[in-house]
């Protein structure tokens, strides 16, 4: 149930990450940490794991770092759902109104591992927001991990989503944040 092409973890490429400090840490050593930490993620995994909530701005790995978790969590038979948020809510609000077939929801809530990529760049309405909240809550209250990228800062989260959403992303998931510059951007200049 996997909407976003997978790869593995040989194929994170630590190169791109400067090794120079930003703020006191070195992009290399903090992306070094987070993949040796999801690496170890993988091995551990159990319906104790933790949720993870990753930030930093677009093209620094987030989604690929995603799917490396995903197709090794596959690869041992535990039941994930990755896919863009946009997708999945799109999916719920048609099956809510009739549009189409299925029950989307009840499947990321069931899901062993749920991975929501792109926090914030879903069209937001009541009932995207009630749906978002729906997932998060009940997956906490059934003590199932998930994982949620976004491309906004905290202080952006706070302003776009409501209290309860907020509370929950920021008291109950770990932060990961990621850093250093635009790897699709770098990729591009190497052509």
């Amino acid at each position: 149930n996997c909407l976003i092409e997978l790869h593995d973890f040989s194929s994170f490429k630590l190169n791109y990450y400067d090794k120079d400090l930003v703020n006191g840490i070195s992009p290399y050593e903090k992306m070094k940490w987070n993949l040796n930490y999801c690496k170890n993620y993988v091995e551990t995994f159990s319906s104790k794991s933790p949720s993870m909530f990753f930030l930093g701005r677009t093209g620094l790995g987030k989604t690929f770092l995603s799917s490396c978790i995903a197709k090794a969590l596959l690869e041992k038979g535990i039941k994930v759902v990755f896919g863009s948020i946009i997708e999945f809510l799109r999916k719920i609000e048609d099956e809510h109104f009739g549009r189409a077939d299925g029950n989307t929801l009840d499947t990321l809530i069931s899901a062993e591992l749920l991975i929501l990529d792109d926090l914030g760049s879903e069209f937001q309405t009541s009932f995207t927001e009630t749906a978002l909240y729906d997932i998060i809550n009940s997956r906490i209250n059934l003590l199932k991990p998930t994982i949620i990228s976004t491309n906004l800062s905290q202080s952006e989260i706070s302003q776009k989503y409501n209290e309860r959403i907020v509370s929950r992303i920021t008291g109950c998931f770990t932060p990961m944040y990621f850093l250093g510059k635009d790897i699709r951007h770098q990729k591009l200049i190497e052509k």
